[in-house]
């Protein structure tokens, strides 16, 4: 299966490539742009949890880009981010909770994360591919993204499936996407990504691992705009391997696979100025390999490019399978985040953030758990000076 996956993400580049018109030179050939990234967060257990504590911890991105150009070819994108993990895994050792409170919390390691090469292949369509990550293409809750709880980047039924999640952070896999949409603002994405992005056995490896171990994952997203403001989202995703069933159910191993409806848009305010913005997001996975069957989350928020106040709500419940084996004696765990956004200048924002986690890892013996946090965002590249 290594070949395989190999075959299909570098053969697909290279043949797409090749079946294009002679490529007009880009104008501009000067290096790839650098940007620096810093995003850290301090936390704070004070009720309830594993125990309470405070942890630091933070994400250092290297990051060049080529926007338009690259190796000649007009319309071609290039990406590379190398990034740098430290610090405490606060929701494994002190609140204690499954949808892990900071969405920048990983085993410490320095990686490349992202690595790929996009290609133009008609006016409204392309194709992506490389070390991907899944969530910058599917399941992205883009009003969500603000927030600091990791259920409002992937929702929890997707993030947490296969033997190391899918091809999002801390981990990307070899993968190939590809997109098309129309003027109207409808489009269609497939993506098939290798299964197993990483080495479980070596969360701190440098290199993301050799593909093709445990099959691909096959993922699929339609979009389309609804009247005013709003857009709708559905996909699915599938991996090609099966699993253990969950509590030895049933005979031999079982299949993986779910699917996911997403709908946000403005609710109040216009686009270029301070604006109400809402969404929802449900989903489902196979509970009788995942212990997440179900995912309810969405909220609200209100800002603009410099400033942003926000809540959301993300309800993770167990499949049956899951609670019969013991993950948890609580059938649901809820996170509400409270969080606001403040950008000082182009180089730096702060975010407080209140996080409150109603039956942590689903578990009656650890309790409710308050945590407050402030995250730091530190950002610079050549054109912010």
């Amino acid at each position: 299966m290594a070949s395989a996956i190999e075959g299909v993400a570098c053969a697909g580049v290279l043949g797409l490539a090749a079946a294009m018109p002679a490529p007009a030179r880009a104008a501009d050939d000067a290096p790839p742009p650098i940007t620096l990234e810093y995003t850290s967060d301090l936390l704070s257990d004070v009720s309830g949890g594993t125990r309470r504590g405070t942890g630091w911890l933070g994400r250092f991105d290297l990051i060049l880009d080529k926007a338009d150009g690259f190796a000649g070819i007009a319309g071609a994108e290039a990406h590379l981010d190398v990034m740098l993990l430290h610090g405490t895994r606060f929701s494994e050792d002190i609140s204690g909770d499954a949808q892990v409170l900071s969405n920048i919390e990983a085993p410490r390691a320095i990686r490349p994360f992202e690595a790929w090469l996009k290609l133009p292949l008609a006016a409204n369509a392309s194709a992506k591919a490389g070390y991907v990550d899944l969530n910058s293409e599917f399941d992205v809750q883009q009003v969500g993204v603000p927030f600091l709880n990791s259920s409002f980047g992937i929702a929890p039924d997707f993030s947490q499936s296969g033997l190391n999640g899918p091809s999002i952070f801390p981990v990307a896999s070899l993968g190939l996407v590809l997109d098309a949409g129309d003027a109207e603002g409808r489009a269609v994405s497939f993506g098939i990504f290798d299964a197993l992005p990483g080495d479980p056995d070596h969360p701190h490896a440098f290199l993301p691992g050799p593909p093709g171990r445990d099959g691909a994952l096959l993922v699929g997203e339609i979009e389309q705009p609804l009247s005013g403001a709003a857009r709708l989202r559905v996909g699915g995703w599938r991996y090609t391997a099966r699993f253990d069933r969950l509590g030895g159910r049933g005979r031999g191993r079982g299949a993986s696979g779910g699917a996911y409806a997403l709908i946000e848009g403005r609710l109040a305010g216009r686009e270029d100025a301070a604006a109400l913005r809402g969404w929802l997001r449900a989903g489902f996975a196979s509970e009788t390999v995942n212990p997440i069957g179900a995912y309810l989350g969405g909220g609200l928020a209100y800002g603009d490019g410099e400033r942003l106040i926000g809540l959301g709500v993300a309800h993770a419940r167990l499949g049956a399978p899951a609670l019969a084996a013991g993950t948890g004696d609580h059938r649901a765990e809820t996170a509400i985040d409270l969080t606001a956004k403040q950008t000082l200048n182009r180089f730096v924002a702060v975010q407080p953030d209140v996080q409150y986690v109603i039956h942590p890892s689903w578990r009656s013996d650890v309790r409710d758990a308050l945590v407050i946090g402030l995250r730091l965002h530190l950002t610079w590249s050549p054109e912010s000076d």
